[in-house]
Formats: structure tokens, sequence, C-alpha cells
């Protein structure tokens, strides 16, 4: 079921990115028709892909106009869609040369007659219980997800977000929906709770609360606190600590790491970072370590991204008694971002 959903998104993606791609070739085509002017080949690339971009990220805006013209009346002005589609594909290269290959899709599409209240949201099942401040003391690829279980499985989930409460300092939302794990499908609530705090010497600090239940998962709960130190317009230093506890497993799982992101120019940073993992069973032990550097850089035009992370050196070990095995990789990214 699974292989089939991943395969029929990948050929939608691939076959709607064909047609547009046709469409603006034969308005290039036209167009130098009946213009005398020689443009360079470069300058006509550059416009086709530009060309291609926006065409789909129009078609995301009107999946959204649809959606909400499903629930509600047409809308009435304003430019409030925020509506994105991410695509990515990540090789990881192992010690020994190997490499594995993975493709990321999500989809976020928010429905403005609710005044951005509610949002469509596809997914990877691994990030549905994630948020920013709790699992991830960083990019996904580069952590070892602390928090979170190590085993779930790599499929997509589906869920309506709603907004109860957004303000500067206050954000309160709920998610309700389905993950479509093989052979089952798991519908699932979740609440969270997140509250900024603005501290002395340009520090900010931010708390996450979460609460989810599902059939198949049962409850589970998740804390998460950074803090965030900016110290100058290049540099930003950050802590973040997570803990979650599993009712099905009844154990804690503890994450604690640092980052340092420096922004390079405009397009382009480095974050260097160092995470510890840990689970409570019966007693906390630590159960890995991390650290490595990553750079990214915008490819093209605020929606191709390069990223590359190298070295990664990782230290785990699955029991207490067992002594930490090291393995390095190095990560390669390549992000596509359509709409928003």
């Amino acid at each position: 079921m699974i292989p089939f959903i991943n395969i029929f998104l990948r050929f939608i993606f691939l076959n709607c990115f064909l047609l547009v791609a046709m469409h603006s070739l034969i308005i290039a085509k036209e167009s130098n028709e009946n213009d005398s002017d020689n443009e360079s080949l470069i300058k006509k690339t550059t416009e086709l892909v530009d060309d291609t971009h926006q065409l789909l990220s129009e078609q995301v805006s009107s999946a959204s106009d649809i959606v909400d013209s499903f629930f509600g009346e047409e809308r009435m002005g304003g430019d409030y869609n925020k509506s994105k589609i991410k695509l990515n594909f990540t090789t990881t290269f192992d010690e020994e040369g190997k490499s594995t290959s993975t493709t990321g899709l999500s989809t976020s599409l928010i429905l403005p007659r609710t005044q951005k209240k509610l949002n469509l949201i596809v997914e990877d099942a691994k990030k549905n219980f994630e948020s920013d401040d709790l699992s991830d003391t960083g990019s996904g690829q580069k952590q070892n997800n602390a928090t979170t279980d190590a085993g779930t499985e790599s499929t997509f989930s589906a869920g309506l977000q709603y907004k109860i409460f957004d303000s500067k300092i206050w954000t309160i939302d709920t998610k309700t929906g389905v993950i479509f794990s093989e052979p089952d499908f798991d519908p699932y609530a979740r609440l969270r709770f997140r509250r900024s705090f603005y501290l002395e010497n340009d520090w900010e600090s931010r708390f996450t609360q979460l609460f989810r239940w599902s059939p198949l998962r049962n409850w589970e709960e998740s804390s998460g606190l950074v803090f965030d130190k900016t110290i100058n317009k290049q540099l930003l230093f950050r802590i973040k600590n997570g803990i979650s506890w599993r009712e099905k497993t009844g154990l804690f799982s503890l994450g604690h790491g640092y980052s340092l992101y420096h922004q390079l120019a405009s397009n382009k940073a480095l974050e260097y970072f160092s995470n510890i993992s840990g689970i409570h069973e019966p007693k906390i032990y630590t159960t890995g370590y991390n650290l490595g550097v990553a750079y990214r850089q915008m490819v093209y035009n605020n929606w191709i991204f390069f990223e590359i992370i190298s070295p990664l050196i990782v230290w785990s070990r699955a029991k207490q008694d067992e002594n930490f095995k090291q393995t390095n990789s190095i990560i390669v990214k390549l992000d596509f971002v359509f709409g928003g």
C-alpha cells in the first residue's frame, strides 16, 4: 500500500512538472517567433525554469482555493495564501561509499476563509509527532531524534491543523488525521501549547508541550525547551532540550543539543551542531552522540536549495552495557519548494 502511494505521488509530481515544462516551451517558442530580439540561451533557460516554477506554485494556490470553496465561500481578495509543496531528494553515503536514497514530500494547504486557522497537512509520518522545538535539535537527517520512537515507519500522514490561539508569545493548536501505516490506518489527535519568553542579554526561550493519542500508539507526551542567543547579524547560538514519554512502552526519551548558525551570505549558511540522546530503561543512560557540520545554499530564486552534511559522526548503542559504535557518513540533499 505505502510503496504504491509513494510511486503514485512521484508519478503525479513528475507528470505535472513535464506538462508545465512543455507548456512553457510552447510559450517560449511562440514568443521567439514573434520577437526579433536574439536573447541568450542562458536567459531563455532561466525564464523557462521561472515560468515552470510559477505555474506549479499557482497550481498549489489553486488547490487551496478549491478546498476553501468546499468548506466556505470563495476568497474575497487579500493574499493570505501560504500553501506550499516541498519535495526533497536525500542521499546518504556511508564509510564504504555505499549510498541510500530517499524521497520526501510534504504539503501544506492553508484555508484563508478560516482566517488562517485551518490547515490541511500531508507529511512524513515521522514528522507527525515532532515539532521544531522538540525531537529535532536541528535538521531531521542529522539528528538522533531522541524524543521520538526510532522504529517509526517512514509512511505518510494526513491531517487538519486548527489554530485555537496564536499571538506573539502564545500558540495553541490541534491536529487530527490519519497515519497510513501498512497494513493499518492509525487515526490520531494532537494538542500543542507553545509559549515564548524574551530574556535578558538578547536571549529568547520557547517552551512547547504536546499531547498525542492514537489507537496503535496510545498516549504520548513531549516537552521541549529552546534557548536562542543572537550573537550578531551573522551568528545565532541555539540550545535545545526535549523529553518525551510513551504509554505503550512506559519509557522516557531525552535529547539535548547545541547548534551555531553562521550566515555566510544572503543565500548560504553553515550550521555546526552536536547532540546527545538518552533513554530511561529503567534508569537514564546515554544512547547516542553526534557531531557535524551542515552547509546549505539557495541554488535558485528562493525555491531550489542544496544542502550537504559533512562530516557527520555518530556514536550509538542499543543497550547500556554495550560499547558505543562510531559511524561516519555524508548526507546530500536537494529541496524544491513550490508556493508560499
